[in-house]
């Protein structure tokens, strides 16, 4: 298991669109990527239909891909080349693929996918994220866990008429600060009323995964009912430790490197050394007077994606304790067996990840929060 599967750097968010309500600038034909679509169109569906199922219907008739004129009452969906801002033509285009040595243009799409505008209805991609997100290997009749998963999260956010994006975000502290001035940074970022939104919508896609994710076209039929569900996690995992590789590399020109506290490297992790890790990160902020330190904001943004996998490992795994162990391809069957012993494992390690770092964020909230200021003697 691949390391950034323990400590998932966590994208800096924050260079949204439009405020909610207004349609975004519109998309230059030469920025527009199709290789994907039928994809995502097939995706939205799937998940569309699962929510009128569990009683929460959207209000879209259709789907638009990628058109310049919608059919009223569609849902319009642009999966958009990223690019470069010295880059660019008079037109918007550019026929260079986006480096990491320079900063996106206004209309790359960061975090993934986004709602742009609920009132228009409209959700914009980044071709890249979704390639990587709908990627099935050489699987030709299976559609991808984490395509259904970002698309019927952003579809949430319609359904709540609230703007949203995929990623989590990282807060950059600057030591240079004065100390009252640090420790209110912290505190502003405890207070958890600002993603409640977005964990209702992350809650309505679980309720997607959980209905859909046993059935056709995600059953893989190598591994029996039950394998094939764990066999989903892993793939979410897996697009979202790619996801962010890539972004990282494209989305910053310098990659923010967490503070240790927030890495886990035991499971599960005393409360003893939560603790003492969290004591660490805030006496290192509020005593350092240089250079900056990047954390996990609680709440100031959106779930980092260690809190995502935590969530999908523990509503899919009681899917698929429920479903039986067997139905899998004879041909493949020491496979199906070994896949079977360790991806359990793999999905504890997931949620054991978000579980530690929502202890360390809690007990950083009750230093930053006491009556009494933290001693960091």
């Amino acid at each position: 298991m691949r390391s950034a599967l323990f400590s998932i750097a966590l994208i800096l968010a924050g260079l949204g669109w439009g405020a909610q309500g207004m349609a975004a600038n519109a998309v230059p034909s030469c920025r527009l990527d199709n290789a994907d679509s039928a994809s995502v169109k097939k995706a939205i569906q799937l998940a569309a239909a699962t929510y009128k199922q569990i009683g929460r219907p959207l209000p879209f008739q259709s789907v638009s891909l990628n058109d310049d004129e919608p059919m009223p009452g569609a849902l319009r969906v642009y999966i958009i080349k990223d690019a470069n801002k010295n880059a660019l033509s008079p037109s918007g285009c550019s026929s260079l693929p986006p480096t990491k040595d320079n900063e996106l243009d206004a209309l790359s799409v960061r975090g993934g996918c986004r709602l742009t505008s609920a009132d228009a209805m409209e959700v914009r991609c980044s071709a890249e994220a979704v390639h990587i997100f709908a990627d099935t290997g050489n699987k030709t009749n299976r559609e991808s866990p984490a395509l259904l998963y970002v698309l019927a999260h952003e579809l949430g956010h319609l359904y709540q008429r609230q703007s949203g994006e995929y990623s989590g975000a990282a807060e950059v502290i600057d030591l240079k600060a004065d100390r009252a001035a640090k420790l209110v940074q912290l505190q502003t970022s405890c207070d958890p009323t600002s993603v409640q939104k977005e964990q209702e919508a992350d809650e309505l896609a679980l309720g997607v995964l959980k209905l859909t994710l046993g059935n056709h076209p995600y059953r893989e039929t190598t591994f029996s009912e039950r394998g094939s569900v764990y066999w989903n996690i892993d793939l979410l995992a897996l697009a979202s430790d790619r996801w962010m590789d890539a972004s990282l590399q494209r989305e910053f020109i310098s990659r923010p490197k967490l503070h240790p506290s927030f890495e886990p490297t035991e499971f599960p992790t005393s409360k003893g050394k939560v603790k003492s890790n969290a004591r660490r990160f805030v006496c290192d902020v509020l005593s350092k007077h240089s250079g900056r330190i990047f954390y996990p904001g609680k709440s100031t943004t959106h779930p980092p994606v260690e809190q995502r996998l935590q969530r999908i490992a523990e509503v899919l795994r009681s899917v698929a304790a429920s479903l039986p162990n067997t139905g899998g391809s004879t041909q493949f069957a020491p496979v199906a067996r070994l896949q079977g012993d360790l991806s359990p494992i793999f999905t504890q390690i997931y949620r054991e990840t978000g579980v530690y770092l929502d202890a360390e964020h809690n007990e950083v909230c009750t230093l930053v929060n006491s009556p009494v200021a933290p001693s960091c003697k």
